[in-house]
């Protein structure tokens, strides 16, 4: 799940930490705390960005050099991507309905991205079970980006890897044609 917010480095806390005191005076954690940390850094498509344009009301905007024209916003929003936090399942899912209370709470804060921003070359694509070649044919035949196949399948698809490998074997091949000819 992709969550996009207005604020650089925005940061809540999803789970607190518990802890136990020992009889020494020192404390012993029993339940280690969750952090979701926005990353200003992130690639953020450019669906995101107009879908925080219609949504956050960006106060004292900052300009260009020339002091007129509006820099663009996405160097203020930031990511949070649950599935590239190395989180196990059931924390992953927890986390995740955690941040759905919280955008309800705090609509200004952040919005959760539901939809892909890279489509799938066509509805039936993740659900295939065609052979990772044959796909390809497909795409090749019905004249598809295959750049925006193969990342889509990486980020956001089933990652299968023959997939991968076929599309990576067959834009190799393309940008060896266009070398030689």
């Amino acid at each position: 799940m992709r969550c996009i917010s207005q604020y650089s480095n925005h940061m809540i806390q999803i789970r607190h930490q518990q802890q136990q005191g020992m009889g020494d005076g020192s404390i012993r954690i029993t339940v280690e705390p969750i952090y979701a940390k926005w990353d200003p850094e992130a690639m953020i498509y450019e669906q995101e960005v107009e879908r925080a344009n219609r949504t956050f009301s960006f106060h004292g905007r900052t300009q260009h050099i020339d002091e007129a024209t509006p820099t663009e916003i996405v160097s203020r929003l930031s990511l949070f991507d649950t599935e590239a936090q190395g989180y196990d399942e059931k924390t992953r899912l927890f986390v995740e309905e955690e941040l759905r209370k919280y955008a309800i709470q705090t609509p200004q804060a952040f919005f959760i991205a539901e939809e892909t921003p890279l489509p799938a070359p066509y509805p039936t694509w993740d659900t295939s079970q065609k052979p990772g070649f044959e796909l390809v044919t497909g795409l090749v035949d019905m004249g598809f980006d295959l750049n925006a196949a193969l990342a889509y399948e990486r980020t956001f698809g089933p990652q299968r890897d023959t997939v991968i490998e076929a599309l990576e074997a067959v834009i190799a091949d393309r940008q060896q044609d266009v070398i030689t000819a």
